[in-house]
C-alpha cells in the first residue's frame, strides 16, 4: 500500500483550496453571500453536511482581511438579518491582470 494510499479519508485527497478561488469566483459573479459562494466555490451546502463550515469561512475571512474583496450590507427592509454580500475592488482586479 502506497503512502498517498494510507492518506486517503484523512482529509488529504480533498482538493487543495485557496482565497484565490473566491476572487476568481467573486470577479466573475459580484455581490455573492457566503452561503452562495460556499455552495458555488466548495460545493458545501451548510444543511446538507454535518461538516463544519468553519474552514470556509476562514478562508472567506482571511481574504476579506487581506483586502483581495470587500463586503457590503445587502438588507431589505422585510429582512431582519445581516446580510452581507462579498465583491472584488476594481483595483485589486486591475492588479491581477
Amino acid at each position: 500500500m502506497g503512502y498517498s494510499s494510507m492518506l486517503l479519508g484523512k482529509g488529504f485527497d480533498q482538493p487543495y483550496r485557496s482565497v484565490n478561488e473566491i476572487v476568481e469566483f467573486l470577479i466573475k459573479n459580484p455581490f455573492q453571500t457566503e452561503s452562495e459562494i460556499q455552495e458555488d466555490v466548495f460545493s458545501y451546502f451548510r444543511n446538507e453536511t454535518w461538516e463544519s463550515n468553519k474552514k470556509y469561512a476562514d478562508m472567506l475571512r482571511r481574504g476579506l482581511s487581506k483586502g483581495l474583496y470587500k463586503r457590503i450590507l445587502w438588507k431589505t427592509k422585510s429582512d431582519s438579518r445581516a446580510l452581507y454580500r462579498y465583491y472584488v475592488p476594481t483595483l485589486v482586479k486591475n492588479n491581477l491582470k
